[in-house]
């Protein structure tokens, strides 16, 4: 269906409140080793900052500087320049919405619940700076180097 910004600001919530359930999810299973551990502290930390940016543009959202969501929220309430006309206003919307099903008869459903899952059993990606690389070569150059 078209996204519209109601749309996508309730996805959004929705997101966020299926991390927070995947993150207690997570930390209840207490992990078998030092390395299980690691990696759950880094699955954790990965979906909070999903959170983060997911509520960023929430905030952003609701800011609402461009008055979009109040213009839409206004155009669902029918209203329009010349006064209120909520039958219209509805059976416009409802034709969007036949005419986006018929252009894709096929559109499936996703299940998100399936997509977060899968982020509790995969490995973190580890992006490494390289700031260990040039403590340890600097500690090395300490230790070759006699001392005078």
């Amino acid at each position: 269906m078209s996204s519209t910004l109601l749309e996508v600001t309730r996805a959004a919530h929705e997101d966020v409140e299926r991390l927070e359930r995947l993150i207690v999810k997570d930390l209840q299973n207490e992990p078998a080793s030092s390395k299980d551990r690691l990696f759950q502290s880094h699955r954790v930390r990965n979906m909070i900052d999903t959170i983060i940016s997911t509520t960023e543009k929430l905030v952003e959202v609701y800011e609402d500087k461009d008055n979009a969501r109040k213009d839409e929220i206004a155009a669902l309430g029918g209203q329009t320049a010349t006064g209120t006309n909520v039958f219209s206003a509805f059976y416009d919307r409802l034709k969007e919405i036949r005419e986006y099903h018929r252009r894709h008869p096929a559109a499936r459903v996703v299940d998100a619940n399936e997509e977060y899952e899968t982020l509790l059993k995969e490995e973190p990606t580890l992006e490494f700076s390289g700031e260990v690389i040039s403590l340890s070569l600097s500690l090395s150059i300490q230790l070759i180097q006699p001392k005078a």
